[in-house]
């Protein structure tokens, strides 16, 4: 029997499953900058790098960091009542946007070029503790990657990840990088030699703290914002900021009767141009400029009161403020404030940034419906603005609490409280940016459902859900409900096989000579002798004796499946027309992780089957009228070595969508163990009802994640009293 195979295609399991995407094409060449770096003949012979640190012509970064694909799971998807989808494409297989927890270089390789603007806060060179923000093992283990080198070990870990980064934006597209002083300087440098020179666009200067006193040096007050395109026409739309009262007493010294403030503008501009008619005279402009406007105009204006003339004779254009965009903003930036321990959009952790910084940035270089991009997402301050701003996004962090922290930020603008919606009222929020508008102006409403879905109905901004994927964590949970055919399909690109097509139905997957048979999605679906018997008599039909290899894996096997497996092969051994290999694997063994963590020492956490925390109840207790204290201490991780490191709560759970609720996104307190820094989950929080009317039934949900990755959740009715 001739054997039969397929590529690998993109999954549609409506987020239930799994999502991947076919292999992309191996990355760019880097720009061949000879000219620029050429030294001058009178220095003779001076070696210069023209390449990244780390690069290679032909492994490119993997020399470093070798390739693995494996597939994503879809571990949530959340929806809106009156979703819309986006186009599908080959990056939204599913028409919603897209949130992963994994390693962003492997990420990152696993999708196509169709990005247009991306955005990413790195690691900074400034401290190890500093960074360790989430406390998650794959956190940790991360940043000792970026630790081991000192500075160049820290070049050659972003390289790789810019690398990846510029194959994936547009040809319009755009890559802005925040970093601080202690490394902006030697970046500049490499992104040169990844982007090309010719492609820097701008050095942006963030004053993100206000001045302080330093008795050594001038204080850093200061993060830097390198600006690159991914060609030499990247979109760009100035952004203007509003003229400061100084400005506008000085400037705007006009007032009509009906209060509008204006300036006297020049009517002419450089160029020679004909005479014109004001009023009735013919007036030639002066030498070597035109009049701004057509004859057509000038008569209009002059009908409306726009134009006007001097005590000379000479005419002049009204120019109003409120028609003025303001003031266009430089690369020098001292108008955005960081974030406060009093803002509404405060999460809680050391390095979050402001939504007005990455609101800047976004409408600077996208417009709606443009895809944003953010591999280090952190708290979600990015992706969620790019909700706001009606964005399609993609965001990824190596943190699974950044990734339930950015989840639950995207929830809230899809799914807001009342409360939430109140006080947007008193925040200034351009028309248009709020689908909710007409909710927070009812100061009688209770009830929002109703009234926030036909507001999105009517509303012109997007309104797309999106999903979270795990990539190389896998949580056994979701993966035993799956089709014993997705389960296959799982499996197989786990193994960096292909399916098999072919009409035997006993051989599931082949990888070169290996054939592979695949035991069921439960974890009772044990391998049995009788299929290790079928599955051998295939392989042995369809591959000649030395080539035949069968792999048979699955969550368990029947101890009499192996000694059947040692027998057949040891019939084999005697009689060479039976002769045969095989191998019996259970799935979160170690047999099957070879693949990958053969590759990279690192490796060995990349892949790995996890469970949920458990979350047995959520204990109540009333303090008094409409407050109660919660308690989900019994809370404990399911996964060998694991502990919880973060919890949340939402005390309006509703529709399935869980929304943190402002101040207990992220509950946890710091542990100091060794000399080692970590963070320790807050089981016990106290809480007061306010927009809920007594006796009202309510419900409440508790979110808890722990160090491997695992994430689970517990939802309760309640009375409150």
């Amino acid at each position: 029997m001739a054997e039969s195979e397929k590529p690998n295609e993109a999954l549609d399991l409506d987020g239930e499953g799994l999502v991947a995407e076919p292999r992309p094409a191996y990355g760019p060449e880097i720009p061949q900058q000879k000219e620029f770096f050429k030294i001058p003949a009178r220095f003779g012979h001076v070696p210069v790098a023209e390449e990244p640190l780390g690069y290679d012509k032909d492994r490119r970064f993997e020399g470093h960091y070798p390739r693995i694909e494996l597939p994503f799971q879809a571990v949530d998807v959340v929806k809106t009542g009156a979703e819309r989808l986006g186009e599908v494409t080959e990056l939204f297989p599913q028409g919603r946007n897209r949130l992963f927890f994994g390693d962003c270089l492997h990420v990152m390789r696993m999708l196509p070029e169709s990005i247009d603007l991306i955005y990413i806060d790195p690691p900074f060179f400034s401290g190890r503790n500093y960074n360790l923000l989430f406390g998650d093992k794959n956190e940790v283990r991360s940043f000792s990657d970026i630790w081991e080198g000192g500075m160049p070990g820290y070049i050659i870990w972003l390289n790789a990840r810019l690398y990846e980064m510029k194959r994936l934006l547009k040809p319009t597209g755009s890559i802005f990088v925040h970093l601080d002083w202690h490394a902006a300087h030697y970046v500049k440098c490499e992104m040169d030699r990844i982007f090309g020179y010719e492609n820097f666009v701008s050095e942006i200067v963030w004053q993100r703290v206000t001045i302080h006193g330093d008795a050594k040096r001038f204080a850093n007050v200061h993060d830097v914002l390198l600006w690159y395109s991914e060609s030499e026409r990247p979109k760009h739309f100035p952004q203007y900021a509003e003229h400061s009262d100084k400005y506008i007493e000085s400037h705007y010294t006009g007032i009509d009767s009906d209060g509008r403030r204006y300036q006297l503008d020049n009517a002419t501009a450089a160029g020679q141009g004909p005479a014109r008619i004001f009023a009735g005279k013919k007036l030639e402009p002066p030498p070597g400029t035109h009049w701004r406007w057509s004859q057509e105009n000038i008569d209009e204006y002059i009908a409306s009161g726009r134009i006007i003339f001097t005590k000379t004779g000479k005419p002049r254009y009204k120019r109003y403020l409120d028609q003025s965009k303001g003031v266009i903003i430089g690369s020098i930036w001292t108008d955005i404030p960081p974030v406060n321990s009093q803002a509404q959009e405060r999460i809680g952790y050391p390095t979050q940034k402001p939504e007005q910084l990455l609101h800047r940035i976004i409408s600077s270089a996208t417009e709606t419906g443009d895809v944003v991009a953010d591999f280090f997402c952190g708290g979600g301050t990015t992706l969620a603005v790019a909700q706001k701003l009606g964005r399609r996004w993609i965001g990824c962090d190596i943190s699974r609490v950044a990734v339930a922290l950015t989840a639950d930020r995207i929830a809230r603008i899809l799914a807001p409280s009342l409360n939430d919606l109140r006080k947007q009222k008193s925040k200034k929020i351009k028309k248009g940016e709020s689908l909710f508008d007409d909710i927070v102006e009812n100061p009688t409403l209770t009830s929002v459902e109703e009234a926030k879905k036909k507001a999105v109905e009517a509303s012109l901004l997007p309104t797309t859900g999106y999903s979270v994927e795990h990539w190389g964590i896998y949580e056994v949970n979701r993966l035993t409900k799956l089709s014993a055919e997705e389960f296959r399909r799982f499996v197989c690109r786990c193994y960096g096989a292909r399916e098999w097509t072919g009409s035997d139905p006993n051989i599931h997957g082949v990888k070169g000579n290996e054939l592979l048979f695949i035991g069921g999605p439960k974890e009772t679906d044990v391998i049995r002798p009788e299929q290790v018997k079928a599955f051998a008599q295939s392989v042995i039909a369809s591959r000649k004796p030395e080539e035949r290899v069968g792999i048979m894996i699955g969550w368990g096997m029947d101890p009499k499946a192996r000694q059947y497996a040692e027998q057949l092969m040891a019939h084999g051994e005697q009689v060479q027309i039976h002769y045969i290999k095989l191998r019996l694997w259970p799935l979160a063994g170690e047999e099957l992780k070879s693949h990958v963590t053969r590759k990279h020492p690192k490796y060995k956490d990349f892949f790995a089957f996890i469970l949920p925390p458990d979350v047995p109840r959520i204990g109540i207790t009333r303090l008094g009228p409409m407050k109660y204290r919660f308690d989900v201490s019994e809370a404990r991780s399911m996964n060998t070595g694991g502990k919880i490191i973060n919890v949340q709560w939402d005390f309006d759970f509703r529709n399935g969508i869980f929304s943190a609720t402002q101040g207990y996104q992220l509950c946890r307190k710091e542990k100091k163990d060794k000399g080692q820094s970590g963070f320790e989950g807050e089981t016990v929080v106290e809480y007061a009802f306010e927009d809920v009317e007594p006796s009202s039934e309510v419900t409440i949900a508790c979110r808890v994640q722990d160090d491997l990755g695992g994430e689970g959740m517990k939802a309760q009715k309640m009375k409150v009293e």
